[in-house]
């Protein structure tokens, strides 16, 4: 961009020259107030985004912990124990317990004690040992949570400093149960709490509240700069805000965020004056640039305006060696609006890498259920994936949904949509089926898979198994019509024991959605409904096949659909395997084109392509509706098309030789008989089919010809009339001259004198 054309140089130049020393304050004056409420602004949120850190960081690391403890008090050890009372031959158990409670301690988060009772029992084990309710004098404290009302609970206790005041998580055994068996205790100090709190220059000091507005982490001595305004706050203005505060005179800056999770008060406070001191910097520097721009403004409005262009300049170069060799030139577009443009296209770049990074997981679990489909993972590689990628270890069993597009016919998508059809399957194949049932749904041979968990080999015998995925995929089924407003039906495979087994259930669930050529759309198919074990015999309509190839070979379009239906539903009204149905359908078309004529060295090198291109047709139908149009619509029509065009072809072929023979023999006897005897066809025949081709019968079409010759020898020759006659093969003249009059309204000689003159 060349300094001499740019707009913006330009510009600058007259704005510089003409406005002088008032603008120029004015718009210095602005710039402060403007900026500083900007940076203010700016501060104001980099604190709020240190906050929302802060609560990210202590929320996390709690629900951690409450994760865990809940693992811990679920499991059948801890559960089973809750029902023993205290024995001495139980320590084993109670041992194992205070395992699994060390194993469940986060090392992130220093645990003070964790304490689980057994309230029945009347014994416990913490940190330390395992007691009985009267061995420990806390009992009466630990028993009072019993009376929480809630099942899972944090409880803060506020003593005199930082290390004395403690957070408890309070849990009941079992969870939401209405009666207690046992309790756990997980202590955890506000001083290990405060060490999770961000520090960062400039964001003030940092508290949290607990849910009666008591400090619960920091420094909670009377004299701290957060005690002393804890009185003054107030919170009832959302779940988030800022307000200021006074603190022995000085003006402090209050933000705040509340926590949806148990209901703490994050809290920043920072002083005023710390805040606005880089404001109050910048604005003795606009004082000073103002002062200066008064002086130099007139004589060096150029060289400034210069100045001020050059870092836009370097700015918009940097920017246009940053674009893409093949990107449309910019040369002359206003700086900023370029410098615009190229932000957005960098933002952009930025997002899609963004998601690609977030895609990567969920590629990654894709293709090793693609590689389990195709049977190329070890035992060893399986069980550490589905630990990598968090799903369930214990398999039992599992079964493979194949769920396959019926017809896009009615709807409102093209064929070119099926692709992102297929996506928006395995996304509601995603939200139906919970996540620690399934592995991660793919598209495999234009069908979208899923490996779904199964409740125990036997299953494929099991009422129950049968109704679950019966009742799966029929919601699959409703879903998929709702939202998508397509037909599609689902394959099942038998239920197998080991994961890597599942390229066998996958062929399973394909061959079963083959026999929807049978059972037809929106069809549930389970392979073990469907196989027939072996092949049937006697599948193939043998005498409906010949009927309708008689029909087809005589052009008889109705006959020929009766028949057709005739043969589609003796193929399809016994159970066998779809192999033979297919096999069934080609002998049938290639049955029927044999009525259609070799097109010679043209034919024999398409013949190759066409067989295949049938045998894909074919496996691709997937109704017996779709078989019977298909036939139809692509086979008999157009061979009944084209026997009708050879037959119309062949009439005119006869007729027109039946015309020459006529126009060469007109002044002999010529007769049908004679020339259906030379055109090797019968005169019943041959007369009907010249009647219809011309659309006049032969004798009539022999007085026309030989009247239209009469005529021209009459207008153009000498001849006489007796000898017309005789040309014509009238053995008496007078037979001649009757018929002349009657085509002619007047006699040959009335006719020669009439025309002649």
């Amino acid at each position: 961009m060349k300094k001499q054309s740019s707009p913006y140089f330009i510009r600058l130049f007259i704005f510089s020259l003409l406005l002088g020393s008032l603008p120029v304050m004015v718009v210095s004056l602005f710039s402060y107030v403007q900026g500083s409420a900007t940076l203010q602004s700016k501060v104001n949120e980099a604190n709020m985004q240190t906050l929302q850190q802060t609560q990210l960081r202590v929320e996390q690391m709690l629900k951690t912990l409450d994760h865990s403890v809940t693992q811990l008090i679920s499991s059948p050890l801890v559960v089973n124990a809750m029902s023993l009372p205290y024995r001495r031959e139980d320590y084993p158990l109670y041992n194992e317990m205070y395992q699994a409670m060390v194993r469940s301690q986060i090392f992130e988060l220093s645990i003070r004690n964790m304490t689980v009772l057994n309230l029945k029992g009347e014994w416990g084990i913490d940190n330390t040992n395992i007691f009985t309710f009267d061995e420990n004098r806390g009992m009466d404290r630990l028993l009072g949570y019993t009376s929480l009302p809630l099942s899972s609970t944090w409880v803060t206790e506020v003593g005199t400093s930082l290390e004395s005041s403690n957070l408890h998580l309070i849990k009941k055994i079992p969870l939401n149960s209405l009666q207690a068996n046992g309790m756990a205790v997980v202590t955890v100090s506000f001083e290990d709490l405060s060490k999770l709190l961000l520090t960062k220059q400039g964001a003030g000091r940092i508290g949290v509240l607990d849910t009666e507005n008591r400090l619960i982490s920091n420094d909670t001595s009377p004299n701290s700069l957060l005690s002393l305004l804890l009185p003054q706050m107030n919170f009832q203005r959302g779940e988030e805000g800022q307000f200021n505060l006074k603190a022995s005179g000085e003006e402090i800056s209050i933000i705040y965020k509340k926590s949806a999770y148990n209901g703490w008060t994050y809290v920043s406070a920072s002083s005023v004056s710390d805040l606005t001191s880089e404001s109050r910097a910048m604005g003795l520097i606009t004082v000073a640039t103002c002062l200066l721009l008064l002086l130099v403004t007139g004589g060096l409005a150029l060289l400034g305006s210069r100045q001020f262009y050059r870092p836009l300049q370097q700015l918009v170069a940097n920017f246009m060696s940053t674009a893409e060799p093949n990107a449309p030139s910019e040369k002359y577009m206003d700086e900023f609006v370029f410098i615009g443009n190229r932000y957005q296209v960098m933002s952009q770049k930025q997002f899609q890498l963004a998601e690609q990074v977030k895609g990567q997981v969920r590629e990654l679990k894709q293709f090793f259920v693609l590689k389990l489909l195709q049977g190329g993972e070890k035992d060893s590689e399986v069980a550490a994936k589905l630990q990598e990628y968090g799903y369930p270890t214990d398999w039992s069993s599992h079964t493979v949904l194949a769920i396959q597009i019926d017809t896009l016919e009615g709807t409102r998508y093209e064929e070119k949509d099926r692709d992102l059809l297929l996506f928006a399957l395995q996304n509601i194949v995603g939200e139906l089926i919970p996540r620690q049932e399934r592995l991660e749904p793919v598209l495999s041979e234009h069908s979208q898979v899923t490996i779904v968990k199964g409740m125990g080999i036997s299953e494929g015998q099991d009422t129950e198994w049968r109704q679950r995925f019966l009742r799966l995929t029929e919601q699959i089924q409703v879903a998929a019509k709702e939202y998508l407003g397509l037909p599609v039906s689902i394959g099942v495979s038998k239920p197998r024991r080991r994961l890597q087994d599942a390229n066998f259930s996958v062929n399973e669930a394909l061959e079963a959605l083959r026999y929807r050529i049978r059972t037809g759309i929106q069809s549930i198919l389970f392979f073990e409904d469907v196989n027939p074990g072996g092949a049937v015999a006697g599948i193939y309509p043998e005498r409906a096949a010949k009927e309708l190839y008689d029909a087809v070979k005589v052009a008889d379009l109705t006959k020929a659909v009766e028949e057709l239906e005739r043969c589609i539903t003796f193929i399809f009204e016994r159970k066998a395997d779809w192999r033979q149905y297919h096999l069934s359908l080609v002998r049938l078309y290639s049955t029927l084109m044999e009525l259609v004529p070799e097109d010679g060295q043209a034919e024999s090198e398409t013949a190759h392509e066409r067989e295949k291109g049938l045998l894909d047709k074919v496996l691709e139908l997937n109704s017996q509706e779709e078989v019977k149009s298909w036939f139809l619509e692509t086979v008999i029509a157009p061979i009944v098309s084209k026997l009708e065009d050879q037959r119309r072809s062949h009439a005119k072929q006869i007729s027109d030789q039946v015309v020459e023979m006529i126009h060469n023999g007109y002044d002999t006897e010529i007769t049908l008989e004679g020339c259906a005897a030379l055109l090797h066809y019968h005169p019943n025949h041959l007369g009907p089919l010249f009647s219809k081709e011309k659309g006049i019968s032969f004798s009539e079409y022999l007085q026309s010809y030989r009247l239209t010759k009469a005529k021209e020898w009459l207008v153009e020759t000498d001849m006489k009339i007796i000898q017309i006659a005789e040309r014509l093969t009238y053995t008496n003249p007078q037979n001649f001259i009757r018929f002349f009059r009657k085509m002619e309204g007047m006699t040959p000689g009335q006719y020669r004198d009439r025309f002649t003159k």
